[in-house]
């Protein structure tokens, strides 16, 4: 029986989503929750593998069981086992062959600013703080570059996966601003270690007039990550949602089915 299950998290205690040897993740806590729960080892596989210090509001990830489990019973069972920083926000029996990551058609960002002359507490851990002025329009136009098939490794953090460093964005855009909340949501197949925060703070070097807009277009023909912008804290960045082809449905109870990946 595969299920999958959507999570929410704040990211800031833990080491990222993937399980290591020597430091608490997401990924381990909720596994050993569901360990707990249907008494017996767990492995999940996550849709996104976020960095240290990212925060998720619907992270997807998939698990397999030898049984018909209830969903309803994965959801409050794991989060009573749970810390509450951690929740699993819903659980769904899927079709066999369903994988959280490989199934995957898009993920959106967000990335979070807050401008003004002081940062409140009550934002502290879920956004950046922007004092001063920046070129929003320049920015808008930087970003433009992003969409499209291209190689990121400017952008891509070491120790990563980068053998294959081509993705796809689809869109990318900037929101608010006027001295308030500002935003970046960027959507696409994929994302490499670091890709979003290390284009955040590029693009944030185009609004304080340390590079110019067209830049960003040098930038996605490969070059090294040293030519780049720095990377962006990782407490301003979530990851929003997973998207799936449409004819991912939940399994009604009981029902026979096959494997469509």
């Amino acid at each position: 029986m595969v299920y999958r299950l959507t999570l929410s998290y704040r990211g800031t205690a833990y080491s990222g989503w993937q399980r290591q040897n020597n430091a608490t993740t997401v990924q381990q806590v909720v596994e050993n929750a569901l360990s707990d729960l249907v008494a017996h080892p767990v492995d999940i596989v996550g849709a996104s593998r976020t960095d240290a210090g990212v925060h998720a509001r619907g992270q997807v990830a998939h698990l397999e069981l030898p049984r018909d489990f209830p969903a309803r019973g994965l959801v409050h069972g794991a989060n009573q086992r749970l810390p509450e920083d951690i929740r699993v926000m819903a659980a769904e029996r899927m079709p066999g062959g369903f994988h959280a990551r490989k199934c995957a058609v898009f993920k959106r960002y967000c990335y979070r600013f807050i401008q003004g002359p002081v940062l409140s507490p009550l934002d502290a851990l879920f956004a950046v703080h922007l004092p001063g002025e920046v070129d929003l329009a320049a920015m808008r136009r930087a970003a433009e570059h992003l969409v499209g098939e291209h190689d990121f490794t400017a952008f891509a953090l070491s120790g990563g996966s980068h053998t294959q460093p081509v993705r796809r964005i689809d869109r990318v855009g900037w929101s608010g601003g006027d001295g308030g909340v500002l935003e970046l949501r960027i959507v696409g197949n994929g994302f490499l270690r670091g890709m979003v925060r290390s284009i955040v703070g590029t693009l944030l070097e185009v609004g304080r007039g340390k590079r110019g807009v067209d830049d960003l277009q040098r930038l996605l023909e490969g070059q090294p990550r040293s030519e780049a912008g720095p990377t962006a804290p990782a407490r301003g960045l979530t990851l929003e949602r997973v998207g799936y082809p449409a004819g991912w449905e939940p399994v009604a109870e009981h029902e026979d089915v096959e494997s469509m990946c």
